[in-house]
């Protein structure tokens, strides 16, 4: 019986120490899970965003990592892409990073994420220019991006000054060089751009640039590939600019009222000798038309009636012979589709024509 009894106590005893056990291992997962979960949210939320021993690279962009601010190497994230031992941007594949653009960069701060200020004017999908104050950024884009710029008083072939906008299309193919070669890549960039503009604008005049606006970045771009700047551009600072458009050209706003004006001038000017030979010509026509109908006196009452009212005027254009084909031949329409306002311009135009015969 003492046997019986020792050995179910012995028993007992062993489960109750394999369901101790079994508590400890699961509570002990638990908390090394929690501990995890715990640390993952803290380099997450903390350590990555600040660029402590993690780092986001965003898609089509790069960071670079530092070593006591010089240079180590450079981190990229963009499909199909990649750097070489000369780090330049160029078409390939990444060695696979588990997490995308979550990376481990080294240990922080021995090594740290290269951060600078940078200040630029980009455009929007409309076409609209939005300027961006200089900020603090931990990246360098690599995807082309379009670029706002202004060349002031660029003088013209009559030395009248000009603004002109520029839109100009850059990638970054070489973000060591673009960070470290040069102070402000973008900066330098435009610089050196203005004066082979000024150069352009200074072999024409205003009125047919206007004319040609879209010709100018063509002549701009072509230009500095002759001179060398966009080879030098990529050999020196790492950009590469594959276009340039002028967004907009016209004298500056203290200037416009003075300079404009003689050019303004002469538009209306042209523009009325227009409006006068196209009624020189009219009055020409319905003279032509009305010596074939050969009755001026009748054609002016008729016309009368016509405005007085509408139905007068379907029933007296139909009781006069061949006045519907003189109508027509003269508006260049079926006289149903005339408007009152047009047959008051012939009434007027008659009037002038029975006073003192055919205008020149």
């Amino acid at each position: 019986m003492k046997s019986l009894i020792l050995r179910v106590v012995s028993l007992l005893v062993l489960i109750g120490v394999a369901i101790f056990l079994l508590l400890k291992f699961w509570i002990f997962t638990a908390v090394i899970i929690c501990l995890g979960l715990t640390i993952l949210l803290l380099i997450w939320k903390w350590l990555a965003p600040t660029n402590r021993w993690f780092t986001f690279i965003k898609e089509g962009t790069a960071k670079v990592i530092v070593k006591g601010d010089a240079f180590k190497k450079v981190l990229i994230q963009w499909t199909d892409h990649t750097i070489d031992d000369e780090q330049n941007v160029v078409e390939g594949e990444e060695p696979w990073h588990p997490f995308g653009g979550f990376r481990f960069y080294g240990f922080w701060p021995l090594l740290d994420i290269y951060t600078y200020n940078f200040k630029w004017s980009g455009v929007t999908e409309d076409g609209e220019v939005v300027k961006h104050p200089k900020e603090l950024i931990d990246f360098i884009l690599l995807k082309d991006d379009v670029y706002w710029t202004k060349v002031e008083k660029a003088e013209d072939k009559n030395l009248l000054p000009l603004d002109i906008e520029l839109f100009l299309t850059i990638s970054v193919i070489n973000p060591r060089k673009a960070l470290f070669s040069v102070q402000n890549w973008l900066e330098t960039v435009i610089n050196q751009i203005k004066p082979t503009v000024r150069d352009i604008i200074t072999n024409d005049e205003y009125e047919n640039w206007i004319k040609n606006s879209d010709g100018i970045g063509k002549e701009i771009y072509e230009k500095a590939e002759k001179k060398g700047l966009l080879a030098e551009f990529e050999e020196k600072y790492g950009v590469r600019i594959k276009k340039i458009q002028v967004k907009k050209i016209d004298p500056p706003e203290e200037y416009r009222e003075r300079t404009l004006a003689p050019y303004l001038a002469e538009l209306e000017r042209k523009k009325t000798v227009i409006q006068a030979q196209g009624e020189q010509d009219r009055i020409a026509l319905v003279f032509t038309k009305i010596q074939e109908f050969g009755d001026l006196g009748k054609l002016l009452k008729t016309l009368e009636a016509v405005e007085k009212s509408e139905l007068a005027a379907s029933l007296t254009i139909q009781a006069v012979p061949g006045l519907q084909e003189v109508l027509k031949g003269i508006f260049g329409k079926p006289t149903e589709a005339v408007t009152p306002e047009e047959f008051r311009e012939l009434r007027e135009t008659v009037e002038r024509l029975s006073e003192g015969g055919k205008a020149t």
